[in-house]
């Protein structure tokens, strides 16, 4: 301690027995008590009853200074929502009284003394500290013998924790200093902060840190419920899903009018186990609770639809006012099979908004005997929006994809949308025409028309497939083309888990898709028993059951299905294959999931979807390689084979032939000699012009197609120029920062010139580098391509390898070539077995990556000769071709790649034609097996 601070010290008993006004007085008395305070009310070893009582009679300490004046408490004091009068601050101060009288017992046993731990001492020190300020500020309220002084209080803390006598010595100076400076008197308010920082000399050792909490302010129910959730229906369908957690065989919603904003009423009605006073106290009024994450099925043996605890606050979503009723067993009493009702007649939503903190929001209740059936009443009233029929049609809609199709009717518990009240006159619709059903006697036995029903149309679909993937993704099932009267195809395929995905449990799946020619879907719909419908009709139909849904535990996660939700990105896959990708329109499936645990597909706290992690991309690989490699490639092919679909025109060779006219020759040869020569000359001349344009559109297609071609390995052209780029752009900027002092007399500078060999060699060898990829690319750019030249196979190979090294290299990929191939002069051009080649190549690595085949390899082999000709083969030892596949190999747009264009090997099989060769695919064992054909250069 400094000379200087021993003075300051060394008048601190003056400053003591200086008089200050009384309500400086009072704050440095709270502002004593707070120190120790704000370390007491954080330690949660202590009491909860007696830290609120420290925390609440500081508080009133400081407001009582802050409010200065002649201390009469007229006006209570507002604590966090939470008001004090003289009663309450009679109470306080005779609760702390118990708090400290028990303190000082503890502390006697622990036979407190220097030595004794600091928090015990610190523990007392807070009561008794605070107790003095509380009789400080209110001497007339707080009966004692005699009202306490700021010097007491300074006595205590200073025998406590000597470090405080720094700060209460700062603070007595500064309220002199203010005193004066302000002519304070005795009823002058004081604001407690102003008299400097807390510990100005920073906590003694030791000393707790100060600590911060959160305290969920009441409108987080708000934002909970009525906002959170997207809307009315989403609300509804949570609430739903409550009653299938309580074990309810049935839950009926009833709508009764005017259903206006601020008006009307929604009473969800179940026969579930029903709630106990315990659990609606410990539970239902608890945000967030962990009770069913906790437990994963319901006493019933459900698995539980609910785990984040907030879904009950839907009812804020659709009004503002809730009365409960629930009935369940009082497992309390003696006897079992007694049940108790719990009631909570109004719960006013409002009330989280007005209110400051969620724990000072309190509702009344009543609990009483029953002999009342088990289950839960909710009635919702001054609802939130106004429901129309188009709304109830919604609303309709969403409760029928609800519930799996899979086992919708097992009875086991059924959805019931009650608008027996909605009338034209209340409503503007009649509850019983906007559903189209009747409340007549069907059979002789009088079914309840509000059943909310599955849509039907699942089963009249052209092409069912039924199946299931395993955890490591292996997929057994089978597709039936309904259309062609067919049996069911069996279909086997295994998805490897791809990069940045991780496992998403088992996974069932049932899709039927749908054809949307006129009759087609006119007639799909008659066979679901919707009648005879118009064209315009049906489309509507299918537009509104179409959709990929996801089930978990026979319940739907929305919006998975939904018209607006397109989660597999299918129509964009289709707008760039329409004859081969199926549409969103075209599918209504059902997927079915494991739970959370299981699968890792994560609900988000909105309950609106998934989360988006490793397993649901893993699901949307599972279902997008199941269409794109079996499901879309075998319903092309029937569709071609039944003459539905027109199989494009193949190559420029057919366009070639069609333009040469063979077919005049029969009619040329039934017309009179005179006629037939004039006929010939036209055809003649019509045909070479023809031939021009095709051969004009040929050498087009070629440059286009050497630009497509380039696309395809631009990713990996940027790749393996970055790092000779990346030399030479750091070598340059150090060429530039070491010139101006490059020839110095100094030791860095001969260091700098020392080092320009190895820069010069560096710049010339990633200049070449470069150079080296530009020549490579050099047959893709698009110019003129002349006429038809010699060049070496071993060249064309070398850029391939080159354009694919990097993928290669992390793939672990050998890429062999004979030295027999590597030798041959081919007559042609040169872009045409690149572009062959690279689009080969390219196949090959995907399907070797995507399979994750162990040791991948492809060789290039020679083939036997053809006359005039050079030819070789090509293979790897992927997953091969499908031989169901093979004859739509080389069509343009087929591919059974999940984001394939379908042009790669039509381009390839162009190119080798344009250089008087050919591509064909060939029978192999294993893997994929293609033979080249090029021209061979005269030797």
């Amino acid at each position: 301690m400094t000379d200087s601070s021993n003075d300051n010290l060394s008048n601190f008993h003056q400053l003591l027995d200086r008089p200050l006004p009384r309500w400086a007085s009072v704050a440095i008395t709270s502002r004593i008590a707070k120190r120790f305070a704000d370390a007491y009310v954080n330690d949660v070893h202590e009491p909860a009853g007696s830290r609120i009582a420290v925390r609440n009679a500081v508080a009133l300490a400081e407001q009582a200074a802050l409010r200065g004046g002649d201390g009469d408490v007229s006006d209570a004091f507002e604590i966090d929502g939470e008001y004090f009068d003289n009663y309450d601050i009679q109470a306080l101060a005779m609760a702390l009284g118990g708090y400290a009288q028990a303190a000082s017992k503890t502390h006697t046993d622990l036979s407190l003394d220097e030595h004794s731990e600091p928090s015990f001492r610190r523990g007392w020190s807070a009561i008794a500290l605070t107790l003095i300020a509380l009789r400080c500020a209110f001497p007339d309220i707080v009966s004692e013998a005699g009202a306490q002084t700021m010097r007491e209080a300074v006595d205590w803390s200073v025998k406590a924790e000597s470090a405080t006598e720094h700060s209460i010595f700062a603070e007595l100076t500064r309220a002199h200093e203010l005193a004066r400076h302000n002519s304070w008197s005795d009823k002058s308010p004081v604001v407690p902060a102003d008299l400097g920082a807390l510990w100005p000399n920073g906590r003694p050792d030791g000393w707790p840190s100060p600590r911060l909490t959160f305290r969920p302010r009441a409108r987080i129910i708000r934002t909970i419920g009525d906002r959170l959730i997207s809307g009315p229906e989403a609300a509804v369908i949570e609430l739903v899903k409550n009653s299938y957690d309580a074990d309810a065989r049935s839950v009926r919603i009833t709508l009764i009018p005017p259903l206006k904003a601020g008006a009307g009423e929604i009473v969800f009605s179940d026969d579930g186990h029903g709630m106990a006073f315990s659990d609606i106290r410990d539970k239902w009024m608890e945000p967030a609770t962990s009770d069913k994450r906790t437990r994963s099925t319901s006493p019933g043996g459900r698995k539980l639809l609910g785990s984040k605890g907030i879904g009950r606050f839907a009812a804020a979503r659709l009004g503002s006012h809730l009365r409960l009723i629930s009935v369940a067993s009082n497992s309390e009493g003696a006897n079992q099979r007694e049940f108790e009702r719990t009631t909570i007649s109004d719960l006013d939503w409002e009330q989280f908004e007005e209110a400051k903190y969620l724990d000072t929001v309190s509702f009344a209740y009543r609990n009483e005997l029953t002999d009342e059936p088990p289950g839960t009443r909710l009635y919702i009233t001054h609802l939130r929006d106004e429901w129309t029929e188009a709304s109830i049609n919604k609303l309709h809609d969403e409760l029928r994809r609800l519930v799996s199709p899979v086992n919708a009717e097992d009875g086991q518990f059924e959805i019931h949308l009650d608008l027996s009240n909605c009338t034209v006159q209340n409503c503007g619709f009649d509850g019983f025409t906007i559903l189209g059903v009747q409340p007549d006697l069907i059979d002789g036995v009088r079914i309840d028309p509000w059943k909310v029903r599955p849509f039907p149309v699942l089963d009249a679909s052209d092409y069912v497939v039924d199946g299931i993937f395993d955890e490591s993704g292996i997929f057994e099932g089978t597709m039936t083309i309904q259309r062609a009267g067919g049996d069911p195809i069996p279909i086997s395929l295994r998805v490897p888990l791809g990069e940045g995905q991780e496992p998403c449990g088992i996974v069932v799946v049932r899709l039927s898709i749908f054809d949307r020619e006129a009759e087609t879907i006119r007639s799909t719909a008659q066979k679901a028993g919707f009648g005879h419908l118009g064209i315009r009709e049906a489309r509507k139909l299918l537009d509104k059951i179409a959709g990929i849904a996801i089930y978990r535990a026979g319940f739907r996660v929305r919006p998975y299905g939904d018209a607006e939700n397109d989660w597999l990105t299918l129509d964009a896959k289709r707008v760039q294959n329409p004859t081969l990708k199926i549409g969103r329109n075209q599918v209504a499936g059902t997927v079915i999931v494991d739970d959370e645990e299981s699968s890792s597909l994560v609900e988000r706290s909105s309950r609106e979807g998934l989360e988006e992690n490793g397993s649901f991309r893993r699901l949307q690989s599972l279902l997008l390689t199941l269409l794109s490699e079996e499901i879309e490639p075998r319903r092309r092919k029937f569709r071609i084979s039944a003459g539905i679909d027109r199989r494009p025109q193949a190559n420029i060779r057919e366009v070639i032939d069609t333009a040469q006219h063979a077919w005049a020759d029969a009619l040329l040869s039934k017309m009179p000699s005179p006629e037939r020569q004039e006929a010939e000359k036209v055809i003649a001349r019509e045909t070479d012009r023809l031939s021009d344009h095709v051969k004009e559109l040929e050498e087009r297609q070629a440059k286009l197609e050497a630009q497509v071609t380039l696309g395809l390995i631009v990713g990996e052209v940027m790749h393996q120029g970055n790092t000779p780029l990346t030399f030479i752009e750091n070598e340059s900027a150090r060429l530039r920062r070491q010139l101006p002092t490059l020839f110095d007399d100094s030791k860095e500078s001969q260091e700098d010139r020392d080092d320009l060999p190895k820069i010069y060699n560096g710049l010339n060898a990633n200049a070449a580098s470069l150079r080296t990829l530009f020549n490579a690319l050099s047959p893709l750019s698009g110019a003129n391509r002349g006429k038809p030249q010699d060049f070496p196979i071993s060249r064309v190979v070398s850029n391939i390898k080159l354009f694919f090294r990097s993928r290669m290299d992390t793939m672990g990929l050998i890429f062999e070539v004979d030295p027999e191939v590597e030798a041959c002069i081919a007559h042609g051009y040169e872009a045409d077995l690149t572009t062959a080649l690279t689009n080969l190549v390219d196949n090959s690595l995907h399907w070797l990556g995507h399979r994750q085949v162990a040791a991948p390899r492809i060789v290039l082999s020679p083939a036997p000769s053809v006359t005039g000709k050079l030819a070789f083969v090509f293979e790897d030892n992927g997953p091969g071709v499908s031989p169901e596949f093979e004859d739509q190999l080389f069509d343009v747009g087929f591919s059974t790649r999940t984001n394939g264009t379908g042009l790669g090997l039509s381009i390839a099989r162009e190119a080798m034609f344009r250089s008087n060769g050919d591509l064909t695919l060939v029978p192999a064992d294993k893997g994929a097996k293609f033979q080249l054909i090029i021209a061979r250069a005269d030797r």
